[in-house]
């Protein structure tokens, strides 16, 4: 009988749960894994046009009601997924990068990292993970939300093994064995894109000061190829119940236009693994005892 492993996901907004990690989270579930999400924001910043009821996108009253709607997608979302516990932070989103929303006090950028650690260090040693997933250094593409999530997410893996941090949070301390940052396969990413402005789609590479460099990670660095193909079905029918979000916008053509061809897998980089790693895993728990 093949053992059965504990995943934690940390995720900034409602919804990034699907659309990097869907297919991982259907996969370990099916295969019979516990699979944790923590959210770290409601999602405040994110799009009203889609909701079909009137919201400000300028009133601090209607973005905190898109968060609340934004977290009730989540929770549908997490039961097509079969996600065994789902855990939001309530923190602020922050916005793009740039945006007038990065210097709300509540901001999740503008979070006490040492809290938002100590939070992501109860849980650890409380659900005691084998695996754990976040974003890389630069948040996938440089979201002020995902670089935090990846920071206080590495702090909490080394804060978790140290009985001396945080001793009274969660119990006795637990060193995670594996942990992998999410990646976006640069050259799918860029091959996917061409592919949406033939069909007229406004993408990244309008912006005259594009940058490859700032988007997707370069396949030589990918460690980790899941292949989903089986549960990309129900990993688009859980992407889109967060409506508010996806339906007839950017990403419904970025993963439903070209998901079959480019994304019939999910891309991972293992950041850190007290087990050795060979050259191209199949699955996030290879290796573990």
């Amino acid at each position: 009988m093949s053992k059965h492993f504990t995943l934690l996901l940390v995720h900034a907004h409602p919804d990034d749960e699907c659309s990097s990690t869907g297919g991982l989270i259907l996969k370990s579930a099916r295969e019979g894994h516990r699979v944790i999400l923590i959210t770290c924001t409601n999602g405040e910043m994110g799009k009203m046009e889609h909701l079909g009821v009137n919201l400000d996108p300028d009133s601090e009253a209607d973005q905190n009601r898109l968060g609340e709607i934004r977290v009730e997608e989540l929770e549908r979302a997490a039961r097509i997924l079969r996600i065994s516990e789902v855990h939001t932070l309530g923190y602020r989103d922050s916005g793009m990068d740039g945006w007038e929303g990065n210097g709300h006090p509540r901001a999740f950028k503008n979070a006490d990292e040492d809290e938002v650690v100590g939070k992501l260090v109860g849980y650890i040693r409380r659900c005691r993970p084998d695996v754990v997933v976040t974003y890389n250094e630069q948040g996938g593409y440089g979201h002020p939300d995902h670089v935090m999530a990846n920071r206080v997410t590495t702090e909490a893996i080394e804060a978790a093994a140290d009985p001396a941090r945080f001793p009274d949070n969660g119990g006795e301390a637990w060193r995670v064995p594996k942990f992998y940052h999410t990646a976006w396969s640069r050259s799918k990413m860029l091959r996917a894109w061409r592919w949406m402005k033939l069909f007229g789609q406004k993408t990244p590479l309008d912006d005259p000061d594009f940058r490859e460099d700032k988007y997707g990670t370069p396949d030589a660095f990918i460690t980790t190829r899941v292949n989903i193909r089986r549960y990309l079905r129900r990993k688009w029918r859980a992407l889109t119940t967060h409506k508010s979000q996806i339906n007839g916008n950017f990403f419904w053509w970025f993963v439903r236009m070209t998901g079959r061809w480019l994304y019939n897998e999910e891309t991972f980089v293992c950041a850190h693994s007290q087990i050795p790693v060979r050259d191209e895993e199949k699955s996030v728990f290879e290796g573990l005892p």
